[in-house]
């Protein structure tokens, strides 16, 4: 038996205020907010999947795939609610610890600064000086 086909254009305007090109995390931000504010927009996305690198898939047997970010800052959670909405940053989990397993390296942390700091040391022999600036400088970021 076949699929149904798909009407991927269904409930398409003619024009639109804004195009923003590309589902990852920045283009669906910025296309909610626009739409917010009153704008008619269109998210185009190249792939059947929207999230970019915020994302899953399946593979054959039904493992998961998980490509997305491998953890949020705690201000994430403000940064959803503010740009999102509350039941989206409800639905972020804390994590007691991550597991990195890769080619280059595998560790576990509990993703956290002291963590991280020591992981960095430690493993990778970086000067504490330029971690300690990375982390100034980070947190000097305006991320909204």
């Amino acid at each position: 038996m076949s699929k149904p086909s798909r009407d991927w254009l269904k409930g398409v305007l003619s024009a639109y205020d804004t195009v923003v090109i590309g589902s990852g995390l920045a283009g669906m931000t910025s296309a909610n907010l626009l739409a917010k504010l009153g704008h008619k927009v269109l998210l185009a996305e190249h792939h059947y999947n929207m999230g970019g690198l915020a994302t899953w898939f399946k593979r054959k047997g039904g493992h998961i795939m998980d490509i997305s970010l491998h953890g949020f800052p705690c201000g994430m959670i403000k940064t959803l609610r503010k740009y999102w909405n509350q039941d989206i940053s409800k639905r972020v989990i804390q994590l007691k610890n991550v597991r990195f397993d890769n080619p280059q390296f595998s560790l576990n942390t509990t993703f956290d600064k002291i963590d991280f700091t020591h992981i960095l040391r430690e493993r990778f022999g970086i000067l504490k000086e330029v971690i300690d600036e990375f982390f100034m400088t980070a947190r000097s970021m305006n991320f909204y």
